[in-house]
């Protein structure tokens, strides 16, 4: 997209146009106007949208099915190759038209590399996909002696010891999701935050927030489910495009009814141009809106009535007066940051949104029918345009309001999707949190890190935090993505990185103080070490251990504090083995 922006730029330069156009784009007051004046500055300047997408495409699906088969055939493997392999066969499947024979081989040289990955039931299931297609009838005898070798071993399913969703005791009045120990505030300095009722003490439960829209970031296209996130070695792939991926067919109906039918033929075509998750996000968003709302017309009622609400703490609220997660009213008034956005900033998201919806209205029957390819008879229909300004306003709510969606992998914690979360994206941010966020299938749990006081304020992170970044660095970072200058305690006093924290040893003066501490870490090198390989028998009394180490370090020695940071560091990944966890298959020997 860069490029074609460029593109653009070089056109008005030459055309003496560019300073003049720029002026323009700065006066327009709202979302509506800016995709109005970009979509006739594109028809001005010949700059119409033009891709095929990567549609479904036999002769690809054969050459990455040959590609994987170069490499499983040397015999030299180990754990990654054959992972690369297999990622490059779910590539073939989800390339191949449907049906084909094409298909078909992709699903029997992917069920060879699950076989050698010790990974039976889904090595069979490719088998039987095989063989229900048109798979050639010289190469079905390998296909039935695999299966009978497997049939005859040992096929039984790996149960994951997830523990169960934690409940919250006391539920908030206004917010269903959360707990009664916090409430929403607002003033002009905070906007809408979050604030304690009561003493809060770690390890609380303060919400559980099943996200409003959960969407799987494209590195993870062919290892999880496009639909519930979760992993999958052997995904079967949409019938129409070579985007989405799925664990089951069941998947694959729920997410085609849920929002599919319109992504489907925009996401791929999307991607050519677009490459950040946050644009597939932002057009899912709208999708989401529209079916709730049941229709444009009703969609613009709904937020009509959200636009004219004068309470600026109540602002998404249903007429329940609660703040629901399921509800897009609470994604649509999260703060979008217009205001402070520069011009050059503002002119890309609205580019970028042009894009999007000249292709959701000429590819696809979101606005009735597939409407002809002509951007001044885009601009100047106002259904396009609504849409068009929704979608720019997710491009602008997003970056200030995403949270990752997590996993452990081996020793990393790293991105399985992007969540929506209309409550957890009230919460302010400090380089020293005293919340934790923690990824469960479906939800994410919101965490007590450190006690926290009546009136308290609630903290998050937002990826910027004292130990590990230096406050220049910090408050810069910020700045650019969430435009607020950091004045939380961390940067009022400037604690060091965490390779100068110093010791309680050297921080607590009394003896005695130092006696209790000494005797609270006690087990705490037994419980990184367990941590850090990742065998974490008896998981909720280490927690509980964990947790009083913290309010012993809290009443005992002042912050910041080498033993404290270790301390949170383990205990939050103890949490995470609760959670998302990718177990990468090892090679069968």
């Amino acid at each position: 997209m860069d490029k074609v922006q460029h593109m653009l730029y070089e056109r008005l330069i030459a055309a003496g146009k560019h300073f003049e156009v720029s002026m323009q784009f700065r006066r327009l007051k709202t979302d509506q106007e800016r995709i109005v004046f970009t979509l006739n500055l594109m028809q001005e300047y010949g700059i119409v949208p033009s891709t095929t997408g990567r549609p479904k495409n036999a002769e690809e699906s054969e050459k990455l099915r040959v590609k994987g088969n170069k490499i499983f055939v040397t015999g030299i493997l180990n754990d990654m190759i054959c992972m690369n392999v297999l990622k490059l066969y779910t590539k073939s499947i989800a390339f191949a038209p449907y049906p084909s024979e094409q298909l078909a081989r992709g699903y029997a040289n992917r069920s060879a590399v699950l076989f050698k990955l010790g990974l039976y039931l889904e090595c069979i299931q490719d088998i039987n996909r095989a063989l229900a297609l048109n798979y050639p009838d010289n190469l079905r005898v390998k296909l039935y002696l695999r299966k009978t070798e497997l049939n005859t071993g040992n096929t039984r399913a790996k149960i994951e010891d997830i523990p169960d969703l934690p409940v919250i005791e006391s539920c908030n009045n206004e917010v269903p999701c959360a707990s009664d120990a916090v409430a929403i505030k607002y003033n002009m300095h905070y906007g809408r935050h979050v604030v304690a009722t009561r003493k809060i003490h770690p390890g609380e439960v303060i919400a559980v927030e099943k996200p409003y829209s959960l969407i799987l970031v494209q590195e993870n296209m062919q290892t999880h489910c496009s639909n519930c996130l979760r992993v999958c070695w052997a995904n079967i792939p949409c019938n129409y495009c070579t985007y989405a991926m799925y664990c089951s067919e069941e998947c694959r109906n729920i997410e085609w009814e849920k929002c599919h039918d319109i992504e489907c033929a925009v996401f791929s075509i999307v991607l050519e141009y677009l490459t950040y998750n946050f644009d597939l996000c932002s057009i899912r968003l709208a999708v989401l809106a529209l079916r709730e709302a049941g229709g444009i017309e009703e969609l613009r009622t709904m937020l009509k009535e959200i636009d004219e609400h004068d309470d600026p703490r109540t602002r998404g609220f249903s007429r329940d007066g609660k703040l629901h997660s399921d509800k897009y009213i609470g994604v649509y008034s999260l703060v979008t940051n217009s205001e402070k956005r520069s011009v050059s900033d503002l002119f890309k998201r609205t580019f970028d949104t042009s894009f999007i919806v000249y292709f959701l209205a000429t590819r696809t029957v979101i606005f009735g029918a597939k409407l002809p390819e002509d951007l001044s008879g885009l601009a100047n229909n106002n259904d396009v345009i609504f849409i068009g300004s929704l979608i720019l306003r997710h491009q602008q709510i997003i970056p200030s309001n995403m949270h990752s969606f997590g996993e452990v992998q081996g020793l990393e914690y790293v991105e399985r999707g992007i969540a929506c979360m209309p409550f957890f994206s009230l919460i302010n941010h400090s380089c020293n949190p005293n919340i934790l966020r923690h990824s469960r299938s479906e939800h994410i749990v919101m965490y007590a890190m450190y006690p926290i006081e009546k009136d308290e304020q609630l903290f998050d992170n937002y990826g910027k935090h004292y130990a590990v970044m230096p406050k220049v660095t910090r408050q810069r970072k910020l700045y650019e993505q969430y435009y607020f200058v950091c004045n939380c305690i961390p940067c009022q006093q400037d604690w060091p990185l965490y390779s100068i924290l110093r010791s309680y040893e050297t921080l607590v003066e009394r003896p005695e103080d130092k006696a209790i501490i000494k005797k609270a870490l006690k087990k705490f090198n037994t419980y990184v070490d367990l941590a850090t390989i990742g065998n974490v028998p008896n998981r909720s009394d280490i927690i509980k251990d964990l947790l009083k180490m913290v309010q012993v370090l809290h009443d005992h020695a002042p912050m910041p504090c080498e033993e404290m940071s270790n301390v949170i560091e383990t205990l939050k990944r103890i949490y995470d083995f609760n959670g998302n966890v990718c177990e990468i298959p090892h090679l069968q020997k």
